[in-house]
């Protein structure tokens, strides 16, 4: 990876992590690993600090729905969300398969933006170095978070295999439920609207750092 290449950082904390127990941080640290442990979309597996903060780096054009996935698994395994914030931006010194060690202009955007969300109680923010396009992909990210905070922890158990899955028909079995109870998950879950969400965002950034 070269110093110029753009990237995405998303650096999070679990909300109301103080009343997790460890096994439940267990089960989000061993969920989260193994979901994205083959993802190429990820350029830097996810690292946990302080018990409740992750940090991974992303390929830029895919850390909204590797976000969007992250809120699906921890409201699945745990009943709880994450702040999260997204720095989309270059990069200066990468540490192999340690994020928290790596440096650069995407490190920066994600954790100075991430200082302030839990005062301004917001849920997924991203900053980009493009002040043609950050007020549309703030506004898209504000409305994508209010339809996550609508979500149910078995509505996001069936979220988070729409990645993984082919069908719904999959999704039913790998679950063990009904076809009718994965179609009005997807349904009560709004993913349609998640899914256009996340194909504006992946064209915006392109435009942006074509």
């Amino acid at each position: 990876m070269k110093k110029s290449d753009i990237v995405g950082v998303i650096t999070g904390d679990i909300v109301n992590s103080s009343g997790l127990s460890k096994e439940q941080k267990s089960n989000i640290q061993t969920e989260m690993s193994g979901y994205f442990m083959n993802n190429s979309d990820v350029l830097l597996p996810a690292r946990f600090y302080r018990g409740d903060s992750f940090q991974l780096m992303v390929k830029k054009e895919k850390a909204a729905a590797i976000a969007v996935m992250i809120e699906a698994i921890l409201l699945s395994v745990a009943e709880t969300l994450a702040r999260m914030s997204i720095g989309i931006g270059a990069v200066s010194g990468i540490v192999s398969d340690n994020v928290l060690q790596s440096e650069g202009e995407a490190f920066l955007l994600s954790g100075h933006q991430l200082d302030t969300m839990k005062e301004e109680g917001r849920l997924i923010k991203i900053a980009t170095n493009s002040s043609q396009f950050q007020p549309v992909l703030s506004a898209s990210f504000h409305l994508a978070e209010t339809v996550i905070l609508g979500w149910k922890p078995g509505q996001a158990s069936v979220i988070m295999q729409i990645p993984i899955c082919k069908t719904q028909k999959e999704i039913a079995e790998k679950l063990n439920i009904t076809g009718a109870a994965v179609s009005k998950a997807i349904k009560a879950g709004n993913w349609p609207a998640i899914e256009n969400f996340l194909k504006g965002y992946e064209e915006t950034i392109k435009i942006i750092y074509q």
